[in-house]
């Protein structure tokens, strides 16, 4: 692995690109293929239910000043508060452990915790969701999945919020529990 971020990073010196990123690594596999210091991001599965890269990933990258590329961050729709525990899936989600049965529960509980302060703010649930991963140091960049352009240009709006220290350690105990 280190061999070929080597080879980005001759890549990268001719200007050809501007950063070397990886997907997808364990904390094992970033640490060897950074093993020279050229890796500049990470992209990785994470939001307020999937939360491993926190722990695992996080002081390493912030110690070596790497971005961090959250992907799935809305959960494949959770974490927008646009369902209830009527809701059926008949697509991928339906496969997914934030899905089942009484976890679906407990995490549509926890979303439901978020609604007062979105209202508060005047902003969906999702921007509210969104706002709080860039109050994390390492991340820079969100990837919130878009089917429609609508959905890209709302998902902007989250630029616009702000969130206080106590209502991102109100957001981050709410999903600890």
């Amino acid at each position: 692995m280190d061999e070929a971020v080597g080879a980005l990073k001759e890549i990268k010196a001719a200007g050809k690109i501007r950063a070397i990123g990886v997907s997808n690594f364990s904390l094992q596999q970033l640490q060897e293929a950074n093993k020279d210091g050229y890796v500049d991001v990470v992209r990785g599965e994470y939001n307020l239910l999937l939360r491993d890269a926190e722990y695992e990933l996080f002081p390493y990258l912030k110690e070596r000043h790497i971005s961090f590329v959250p992907y799935f961050p809305l959960a494949s729709g959770l974490l927008t508060g646009k369902f209830n525990e009527q809701a059926t899936f008949e697509d991928l989600r339906q496969g997914l452990p934030y899905f089942q049965k009484e976890i679906f529960a407990s995490n549509l509980a926890k979303v439901e915790q978020l609604r007062p302060i979105a209202a508060a703010k005047n902003v969906e649930i999702a921007h509210l969701v969104l706002a709080w991963y860039l109050t994390q140091e390492v991340i820079d960049l969100i990837i919130p999945g878009a089917k429609q352009a609508e959905q890209l240009l709302n998902n902007l709006k989250t630029l616009d919020v702000s969130l206080t220290a106590e209502e991102i350690q109100m957001i981050d105990t709410i999903f600890s529990e």
